[in-house]
């Protein structure tokens, strides 16, 4: 019997130029550039692969035993938050907001394509015995319907001239004589008449890097060969980036990391990150035995249980010109009060310093109470434009979450 490839739908996954085999698990993952919808009438001659969303593909060989949806998802989610800490600009996860996936019903005689806007006729006429003939109503009609989608009999044919001609385009030349104006320079010469970005791929190549799977990418391999035979596009060859994981970490609070990590909201990514280290509110000071009497002195544990107060300076160093300066400014909120920026006395006071930040920021985030004992308190209006000014607090939480699951790891023995 063949193997069995399982594609998970990826939030998050545009714009991926390159593979990552994902390895060290009990299955190894290969997240790829895909076309969604199962395109019919609908296929394009050629795609930007910077436009094209991801899947995580995970192959089941024969007699390996199958893994339930739930845990597909928990393994890729290991691998991802393992990419999440090498580039901190992705933003990848399994968490959907709207799935594109469908389960066909074999037994019907219409297949859905183009998102499920299109139904076509499928009958396996090599394979399946009840399919007695096909025979086109035309006399003159001699098509040999060997594909099972019967239009694609007809339609491929049709779509390989439509991409040839179109790849004829893509280099082709004229000449111009344009004199010039006061809003514009003449020109005299050859011009071409499109300028295509970089990352034009065609239909085959499209097609080549949707269908791959791990059994692809062989051992040293850095790239995929994917040049095209029919059109003269940039791309020859797709890079593949190999990451190796060997632990596995709380569903719990990759859940929560996740939730942060997917959110473009500032307020709700916030929310997502801070929930991993709320997680150690109780635990983090008996573990570092101390006594911490409010939820302020709670995240100040927690902080201090993941990262010295040298780890913040080296980690706040990292960050862009823009971040950093924000950070010690102090933080516009919806009501007049303000956000006391990051400012330790020294860098002895960091840990205690960012936990009374971050602190602060949460309770203006969660609470909407207009005052507090007569007196107005910060707040945050959803989608407002002072939202965006806890920006330089996401990568700090991302980091500091990313350290709590290794640390929940490292205690729990795994």
């Amino acid at each position: 019997m063949a193997a069995t490839n399982v594609k998970l739908q990826l939030a998050n996954s545009e714009g991926l130029l390159t593979l990552l085999l994902f390895e060290g698990l009990s299955h190894s993952v290969l997240v790829h550039p895909t076309i969604h919808g199962e395109p019919l009438i609908t296929a394009q001659a050629f795609y930007y692969l910077e436009q094209l969303e991801s899947v995580a593909e995970i192959r089941f060989e024969h007699g390996d035993t199958m893994l339930t949806h739930q845990q597909m998802e928990y393994l890729v989610d290991n691998y991802l938050f393992e990419y999440s800490k090498l580039n901190q600009d992705s933003k990848i996860s399994t968490k959907l907001a709207q799935g594109k996936y469908w389960s066909p019903d074999v037994y019907k005689m219409y297949m859905q394509y183009d998102q499920r806007n299109t139904e076509a006729l499928v009958l396996d006429a090599l394979n399946d015995k009840s399919v007695h003939w096909i025979k086109s109503l035309d006399p003159d009609d001699d098509t040999d319907f060997n594909d099972w989608c019967i239009v694609k009999n007809y339609s491929d044919s049709i779509f390989h001239d439509y991409l040839k001609s179109m790849s004829n385009l893509l280099n082709k030349k004229v000449s111009v004589f344009v004199s010039p104006t006061e809003e514009a320079d003449g020109y005299i010469g050859k011009l071409r008449l499109l300028k295509c970005d970089h990352g034009l791929i065609d239909y085959h190549q499209a097609q080549r890097i949707d269908g791959l799977t791990t059994r692809d990418i062989k051992p040293g391999c850095e790239s995929i060969n994917i040049k095209s035979n029919t059109s003269d596009t940039a791309i020859e060859s797709i890079d593949i980036q190999r990451i190796r994981l060997e632990k596995e970490y709380s569903p719990l609070l990759l859940s929560y990391y996740f939730s942060g990590l997917r959110e473009n909201n500032h307020l709700l990514a916030f929310v997502g990150f801070y929930n991993v280290l709320e997680y150690y509110f109780e635990a983090a000071p008996i573990l570092l035995g101390k006594i911490a009497k409010s939820e302020m002195e709670q995240i100040n544990c927690v902080v201090e249980l993941l990262a010295s107060c040298d780890d913040i300076e080296r980690f706040i160093s990292t960050l862009n010109p823009t971040l950093s300066t924000q950070l010690k400014s102090n933080i516009k909120t919806s009501s007049s009060v303000e956000i006391q920026k990051f400012a330790p006395g020294s860098k002895s006071e960091n840990i205690n310093e960012i936990g009374r930040w971050l602190y602060e920021l949460r309770c203006a985030i969660v609470h909407s109470k207009k005052t507090r004992k007569g007196k107005d308190t910060a707040i945050f209006e959803p989608y407002s434009d002072q939202a965006q000014n806890i920006a330089p607090a996401l990568p700090i939480l991302q980091w500091l979450s990313a350290l709590c699951i290794e640390k929940d790891h490292a205690f729990s023995g795994a």
